[in-house]
């Protein structure tokens, strides 16, 4: 038997036929009822039977919520996806929310309370910030695209013509700043989506390979750690390319950078001039840039990895009175 249109899938756990019933009367769009299914490996299988509004996911000790919300993403499955606890330690509601779920409740949630927020997911756009950098990725991506080529078209006409001082500079320097705003662009949706897989990574091993592909001049690179990070290679690769960038770009003349570990992450420090303290609430922000030839991007790209991983990043002073940012994982 097809389901109805607009189902609301609800996957087996303590309570939860009694909740699709429950949920089936609080429902008021036409149509739309709520289904109990017999086990969290059928979800994905049963997306396919009609047009699903939303899945309700049981998290108990026989179902691991968060890691069916994870399957489903990675199937690119872009409906609601609610988590229900009997008594959730909070540890476990600040992971799941972390990892994207469009919502976590308790079991003694009202039904009618679940079923006005499910109808409310179900219609917004995007559901969860998970499926909002999806989503931002491909709009991003496909801008970036299409803006670089009449770009191209640009430079090429640039280099016909004979322009000559000062206006050939000018020009070329405003092409490459809106192209590399354009990378820029195409870039936050796909480090903003949350990381779903993680490794151990050896922090020095991943910190010195950046540096070597970077070829810094004028710099050197001390790591004082061997600690390792549970990270997504690529998105730790470039949160440590974009702090080292931004050392080197805000220091006049020779610069050392360290990495180093703490007890709640990690860190990379500088014995350049260092951050003022009025800037610091505002470095993390988009087009924040205090140089003429950065575009403010750097440390927002930062931000955005480390909020991917669940992790924050605070500013300070290093011990030679540069900059120092802190990482803090755990």
């Amino acid at each position: 038997m097809t389901p109805a249109r607009g189902t609301v899938y609800l996957v087996a756990g303590s309570g939860v036929t009694e909740l699709a019933e429950a949920l089936s009367e609080a429902l008021t769009t036409d149509g739309v009822t709520a289904e109990a299914i017999p086990d969290t490996s059928d979800v994905q299988d049963r997306l396919s039977d009609g047009d699903i509004r939303g899945v309700v996911i049981s998290d108990d000790g026989d179902y691991d919520g968060v890691a069916v919300f994870e399957e489903l993403r990675a199937a690119a499955t872009d409906i609601p996806i609610v988590l229900v606890g009997i008594d959730p330690d909070p540890d476990r509601v600040t992971e799941a929310l972390r990892a994207g779920v469009t919502e976590y409740v308790t079991g003694e949630t009202p039904a009618s309370l679940l079923a006005a927020k499910l109808e409310a997911y179900a219609t917004r756009w995007p559901t969860d910030w998970w499926v909002g950098a999806s989503q931002w990725d491909e709009i991003s991506s496909g801008i970036s695209h299409d803006a670089k080529n009449p770009l191209n078209v640009v430079m090429g006409r640039l280099e016909l013509l004979d322009i000559g001082e000062p206006h050939e500079d000018a020009l070329l320097r405003s092409v490459n700043r809106v192209e590399s705003l354009l990378t820029d662009l195409s870039r936050i949706g796909s480090i903003g989506r949350p990381v779903s897989e993680t490794e151990s990574l050896s922090l020095a091993d991943v910190a010195t390979e950046v540096w070597a592909t970077a070829s810094y001049e004028n710099a050197a690179l001390e790591v004082v750690t061997d600690t390792a990070v549970d990270a997504e290679n690529d998105r730790l690769q470039l949160l440590l390319r974009e702090l080292f960038d931004n050392a080197v770009a805000h220091t006049e003349g020779p610069v050392t950078v360290t990495v180093g570990a703490t007890e709640s992450g990690f860190y990379v420090a500088d014995d350049g001039p260092g951050i003022p303290e009025s800037d610091r609430d505002s470095v993390f922000e988009q087009g924040f840039g205090t140089t003429r030839e950065g575009e403010g991007y750097g440390l927002f790209l930062v931000d955005t990895a480390a909020r991917a991983h669940g992790w924050t990043v605070s500013i300070g002073d290093s011990e030679s009175g540069g900059t120092r940012i802190d990482v803090t994982t755990a």
